[in-house]
């Protein structure tokens, strides 16, 4: 084996031992360190924009709103005012303000977008208490929910953020049903580049026939979307099937407040 060759399969070699080591750790979150709590009866839908970008605070803020509705809006503060090659503009002051006035939810996303795999929890905390004096300072003090970037946490990290009282969000697919895991809670991707709207709308289809609530992220709205985003009228067409099938549609943090008026949620092998 040549040297080009030799690099080529390392590289492919390093590729697929991050894939199986991403799948391990998705299977351990999903078994250990869990913070269970039971749904209310009922079914529900709660719209997510992860980092976020401009075009879906102008584009799907209002198609949202324009039905009653209101979305979680996981925000990265250094972002804001930057520009992103994939996103495009991403949030600045004006959108969180305008969004705030109109009554959405915000959750927490790190400050940096950082990475929590195998991150100190000195460092985690750091960039949880950057993010909310960063939100505060924009008047946002009703923060309920995280979201891990890039969907990344391994067991170590979704320890450490259950020691705070957030609910935690993940990007597995799937509905949440009875006890559900508030450390790592499902959730499904309108992502062009995976059919994340023909996903959504399948799954959505589930919730006519058992209660549950499904949770819809997307990141930009836009005609020409990033794989990581969805063009204004699949998006569209995902608002409609929500109405169609009747399910309410509720924020995240709306959501954490009828758990809690329930009951407290039980806490199951939170220690590291």
């Amino acid at each position: 084996m040549n040297g080009a060759s030799q690099g080529i399969f390392m590289a492919d070699f390093g590729r697929v031992s991050r894939k199986i080591m991403g799948v391990i750790d998705k299977l351990l979150c999903e078994t250990f360190h869990k913070r269970t709590a039971q749904l209310p009866a009922g079914k529900y839908v709660s719209l997510c924009f992860d980092d976020f970008p401009k075009s879906a605070a102008k584009t799907a803020a209002p198609m949202i709103e324009a039905r009653g509705w209101r979305a979680t809006w996981y925000v990265s503060g250094s972002f804001m005012g930057t520009e992103d090659p994939n996103f495009g503009p991403l949030f600045d002051a004006e959108d969180l303000a305008r969004l705030h006035q109109n009554g959405h939810d915000f959750g927490c996303h790190t400050f940096d977008h950082f990475d929590c795999r195998a991150a100190e929890a000195d460092d985690i905390r750091a960039q949880c208490e950057r993010s909310e004096a960063f939100l505060e300072q924009h008047g946002i003090t009703e923060i309920k929910s995280f979201a891990f970037p890039f969907g990344a946490a391994d067991l170590h990290a979704k320890s450490n953020m259950l020691r705070s009282d957030l609910a935690l969000r993940g990007v597995k697919r799937g509905i949440n049903r009875g006890d559900v895991d508030l450390g790592m809670l499902r959730a499904c991707g309108l992502q062009d580049d995976c059919n994340g709207t023909d996903w959504a709308q399948a799954e959505l289809n589930k919730l006519q026939d058992q209660d549950g609530w499904r949770i819809i992220f997307t990141h930009d709205v836009r005609a020409a979307p990033s794989p990581w985003g969805v063009t204004p009228d699949d998006f569209q067409a995902v608002l409609d099937h929500i109405e169609r099938i009747g399910a309410e549609v509720i924020t995240v943090g709306e959501m954490t407040d009828r758990i809690a008026a329930q009951a407290p949620a039980s806490a199951t092998n939170i220690a590291v």
